[in-house]
């Protein structure tokens, strides 16, 4: 069944579980939750299809024969929806991730039927945990799913106004202070972990997030946040080895195309072997990394050999929104010493070249789900 087939997604990771790495263990669990959900909801929807063929509702087949080939009627969505939300408390950060693995093995192996439903789940989980949030969650969560920056505006203008309509949705009251800081804590509790659940969210939370910033009451004149970022992942007075180096490298870039061709190049290298998969199972592969907090030791680690020319910092180490975090940090430190305003242009200019990589990184990935979901249907269709 479908269930069997996507346990393809999650093999492979007993080794390195047993040296108690929390993050396998997340992953495994989070892996383990998902089969269970599609177990369940295949075996209940097979049983209510069976009760249906035997005993038909009673506006079943009047003349008490059914079509030939024809599927009973079972509400399948009300199956998915009360094995979701029995299981509702269960979910944490890494359930969407394992969703994201799954879809990958189905994909490669042309699994629609797994497709569809892992699809159905993921849009079934998102509703059922918007019911329970607070409502600048709600916000940034709607937000996240946006892909226009017009429209963006609008959602956030609405929420800080109180709430009301926008879009034809209904939007929570949120005050712009309160959906920035919502969405930069999501972002770091992506960012700290060894590897991102999922880039494609990460930037769409960084779209959020610095949409926010832009609105917020302490943007300055030049149109940057101009007060000392708090993060949960580096402490106000420390600015993470990785993007400090990275940051070194472009204030002596003097093109601003140049700038901000180098940071899409980090991002996507970054990216590239975050998502590193092995090619036996889809499982993502955990590389061990000092994220950007403490001196890498020499050598390979873990069997990999490290990226030439990567002696200053491991670009495995840079993450977009704590590089952006360090960047206007940096810049308002400047601003309190009175420094040169050419190196405080120089920082204004690289936060809007990063926020452009940022939108530009999140264009790309809703292009290729939009490109994917027109394939399936066209495929689904044609089978």
């Amino acid at each position: 069944g479908e269930g069997a087939r996507a346990d393809e997604a999650s093999e492979g990771g007993e080794s390195e579980s047993e040296e108690g790495d929390p993050v396998v263990d997340n992953v495994e669990r989070a892996a383990k939750l998902l089969d269970q959900i599609i177990q369940e909801t295949v075996e209940q929807i097979f049983v209510e299809e069976a009760v249906e063929e035997v005993i038909p509702g009673d506006g079943d087949n009047d003349d008490g024969s059914r079509r030939k080939g024809a599927s009973p009627d079972v509400d399948r969505e009300a199956v998915l929806r009360a094995v979701v939300r029995k299981h509702l408390q269960e979910l944490d950060g890494s359930f969407m991730a394992a969703i994201s693995a799954y879809v990958q093995v189905a994909e490669s192996s042309g699994d629609f039927g797994l497709l569809s439903l892992l699809a159905a789940i993921r849009e079934e989980v998102l509703a059922a945990v918007s019911g329970e949030m607070q409502p600048d969650i709600q916000v940034v969560q709607l937000l996240a799913r946006l892909v226009s920056i017009e429209d963006r505006l609008e959602v956030l203008r609405v929420a800080n106004r109180g709430g009301g309509q926008a879009l034809g949705i209904n939007v929570p009251a949120a005050p712009i202070e309160k959906v920035e800081s919502t969405a930069a804590r999501l972002i770091d509790e992506m960012e700290v972990q060894e590897n991102v659940p999922s880039w494609q969210l990460l930037y769409q939370l960084l779209l959020v997030r610095e949409t926010a910033r832009q609105l917020h009451p302490n943007v300055d004149a030049a149109g940057v946040y101009g007060t000392t970022v708090v993060s949960s992942s580096f402490s106000p007075s420390e600015i993470p080895q990785a993007e400090a180096a990275l940051i070194k490298e472009l204030c002596v870039v003097n093109e601003p195309m140049a700038r901000r061709a180098f940071v899409m190049d980090k991002f996507e290298q970054c990216r590239e072997l975050d998502e590193y998969r092995d090619d036996k199972g889809g499982k993502v592969k955990l590389k061990r990394t000092a994220r950007g907090f403490t001196p890498r030791s020499d050598g390979p680690t873990d069997g990999d050999t490290e990226e030439p020319g990567m002696d200053v910092f491991d670009v495995r180490d840079i993450r977009p929104g704590r590089l952006i975090d360090c960047i206007i940090n940096m810049r308002v430190a400047l601003q309190r010493d009175k420094a040169d305003e050419r190196i405080i242009d120089r920082l204004s200019a690289m936060y809007f070249e990063t926020c452009d990589v940022v939108l530009e990184q999140a264009d790309r990935g809703n292009e290729r789900t939009m490109a994917d979901e027109r394939a399936r249907r066209e495929l689904g269709d044609s089978a």
